[in-house]
């Protein structure tokens, strides 16, 4: 009887293995969701960043949860598209009612700000693999033409070409004098560096800045002196003088 049975099952076995059934191992269910990362703007305190869920699976997506972990640095302030909880650096985000369902090869974004410099880290999405982080590392192209308009006694004005990113806008420049950052200008690719002294040149490079924070290489330098600021010297003439005739 141990044997007819044993046979019986090696023989079901056989007839599941010819149509095909899944192995063991394949119950685990295959990670078909993803959740890429953005930052999509930042400032001298924080930024904002975003993440994209897709269901790359044939079937609908009732709900999902993205996890990751933020430095003690780093908080979340504001977050929208989302339910949040917190449990220490631990923070989860999950669907809301509008945008839990996802069909196949949908996608939905939700947001937050957060204050400090820290990225997530950790980041799981649906409690299995992990989420796509931001892959953007290629620098804004470097700045180009630079050279001086305008020179005063106490101000020079400059002007560039601006930079482009393959990615995102370029956010800022940071110029530097002589060698040392002097400022961070946003949207521009002109500006009247004030507070010089007189009569004096100095040097003048400058670097572009992306969203995700990447920096060119600095431009070339251009020199610039400022103007003397002294009166201008009059000639003086001997009073005249009537020599008679």
């Amino acid at each position: 009887m141990r044997r007819s049975l044993a046979s019986l099952v090696a023989t079901v076995l056989g007839v599941l293995t010819l149509l095909g059934a899944p192995p063991a191992s394949a119950t685990s269910p295959l990670v078909l969701v993803t959740a890429e990362s953005r930052k999509t703007s930042s400032w001298e305190s924080g930024y904002q960043g975003t993440y994209t869920i897709k269901n790359h699976s044939r079937t609908a997506l009732d709900s999902w949860t993205v996890e990751f972990s933020l430095p003690v640095n780093t908080t979340v302030t504001t977050h929208w598209d989302a339910q949040l909880t917190r449990d220490g650096d631990r923070y989860t985000f999950r669907s809301v009612g509008y945008n839990g369902s996802l069909a196949p090869g949908a996608s939905t974004t939700f947001g937050w700000v957060a204050q400090g410099s820290g990225v997530p880290g950790r980041c799981v999405v649906n409690k299995g693999g992990p989420c796509e982080e931001d892959s953007d590392i290629t620098p804004p192209t470097v700045p180009t033409g630079l050279h001086v308009t305008a020179i005063e006694d106490r101000a020079l004005t400059l002007n560039w070409t601006a930079s482009v990113d393959d990615r995102s806008p370029v956010v800022d420049y940071e110029i530097f004098v002589d060698g040392v950052r002097h400022s961070t200008l946003t949207g521009v690719t002109s500006h009247r560096m004030t507070g010089l002294r007189p009569n004096t040149a100095y040097m003048f490079r400058l670097l572009a800045r992306d969203l995700a924070g990447n920096r060119s290489a600095l431009s070339h330098a251009v020199t610039g002196a400022t103007g003397d600021p002294s009166p201008p010297r009059t000639l003086s003439t001997a009073p005249y003088v009537d020599m008679g005739t």
